[in-house]
């Protein structure tokens, strides 16, 4: 059966693709994101996204990424920081931050994004980053700070600078 549904956004009506049902569209755009440390180092993994990205090219951020349905965010975090670097970590702060907007534009139009932010250790792994990203770098805090950090990344990191410095 084929139907159509739609979203009010502000004073419009969106009309979603035919044949998609308002299930198989997820409620929230959920993402983990994890500033990661070395024991005994105050450096702060930092991952540059790829020029050629769509979303924020050339931008540094933490690793992360959206959950999979039914993915505990711990599974997400070392699920994601694998994917993205190679590393394998452990949360020492599982929930630090939340932030959250309306996505305003792209396939989650009008959707809630949900981003938590957490503080893991690396565990072990060798670096290989994702397609997606092109440079990693251990920073400081201050040094992080002087780079062209993602606007969730930075706000995170103002936010969480006790557990970063």
């Amino acid at each position: 059966m084929t139907s159509a549904f739609y979203t009010n956004i502000g004073n419009r009506n969106h009309k979603k693709k035919e044949g998609i049902m308002p299930s198989e569209r997820p409620q929230v755009v959920l993402v983990s994101r994890c500033f990661v440390r070395r024991k005994g180092d105050n450096r702060t993994l930092l991952i540059q996204r790829a020029g050629t990205d769509t979303h924020h090219p050339g931008l540094w951020e933490c690793p992360g990424g959206k959950l999979d349905e039914g993915q505990d965010l711990t599974h997400a975090q070392e699920r994601e920081v694998m994917e993205e670097t190679g590393y394998l970590v452990r949360p020492i702060h599982p929930l630090v931050l939340v932030d959250s907007y309306v996505i305003g534009a792209g396939a989650y139009l009008g959707l809630p994004y949900v981003v938590l932010f957490s503080i893991t250790e690396l565990v072990g792994g060798k670096l290989k980053l994702s397609e997606e990203h092109e440079v990693s770098m251990w920073l400081d805090y201050n040094e992080m700070l002087d780079y062209d950090l993602t606007p969730e990344v930075r706000k995170a990191a103002i936010t969480l600078e006790e557990y970063l410095v």
